[in-house]
């Protein structure tokens, strides 16, 4: 199969998809992603169960598919703007995370920067980004750090949400992970500060003794409303009353 003849079929599966997408979205009362704030993301309004059941029908065609072309047909699907397609591109790029070597660490980030909010950045940090962390982690992290100081907030978000789930519990990463949140506690953006306190919290589970004095800091110092009340989620009882009564 010449290239040509290739694109041709990546673009015409993209379309495909495109359009069962929008069927499927007609079919559902379920409200397009109401609570995605950022203008740039679009959606059907498609449920879950309803994506994953779809997922499930295209694998057998995924799985005759080339690495360089899942790429691009994840791509393709990323850049039309809509959560479902970058849904359906995150099952091909879950697959193909050991394409992501450090030399195709600039279209990682292009794909990132295209996500538009905090469903999709969650999903892929979870799902593909911390793959590329196991097999990459010194040059990753790096990554992460020019994103923990870029202008998008949704960069900024993944470069803390990485450590929460099963890497705040592999109990590897709490200094870096610690520093990505110093750096966003004057964030301004509500998703960012979700993003920092959620981070706190799973570091916490592991690593008590380290980040619960610096939360009850940062409550001491009148940080955000949004992380330290989230950071505490997992404090009960008389532990709760009394660091909430001292701050």
């Amino acid at each position: 199969m010449t290239a040509q003849e290739s694109n041709s079929e990546i673009e015409s599966l993209s379309k495909s998809i495109t359009d069962d997408l929008e069927l499927l979205g007609t079919q559902s009362a379920y409200k397009a992603d109401a609570d995605e704030i950022d203008p740039r993301y679009k959606s059907y309004g498609v449920r879950a169960p309803e994506m994953k059941r779809y997922i499930l029908q295209l694998k057998p065609t995924f799985s005759k598919m080339e690495t360089s072309e899942k790429i691009s047909l994840a791509q393709r699907l990323i850049a039309s703007g809509f959560g479902e397609q970058k849904t359906v591109a995150l099952a091909l790029l879950e697959r193909e995370a050991q394409y992501f070597t450090q030399d195709r660490f600039d279209l990682l980030e292009e794909i990132f920067s295209q996500l538009f909010g905090w469903s999709k950045i969650d999903a892929y940090t979870g799902l593909f980004l911390r793959q590329i962390l196991n097999a990459h982690e010194a040059e990753l992290i790096e990554l992460l750090k020019s994103w923990n100081l870029h202008d998008d907030q949704w960069l900024r978000r993944a470069s803390v949400v990485l450590f929460t789930r099963q890497v705040a519990r592999s109990e590897r990463y709490k200094d870096v992970a610690l520093a990505n949140c110093d750096n966003l506690i004057h964030a301004k953006e509500h998703l960012v500060q979700t993003g920092v306190g959620w981070c706190l919290r799973d570091l916490m589970r592991w690593h008590k003794e380290d980040i619960l004095p610096y939360v009850i800091d940062l409550r001491a110092k009148g940080i955000s409303s949004k992380i330290t009340p989230y950071a505490l989620r997992d404090i009960k009882g008389d532990e709760r009353k009394n660091i909430l009564g001292k701050t």
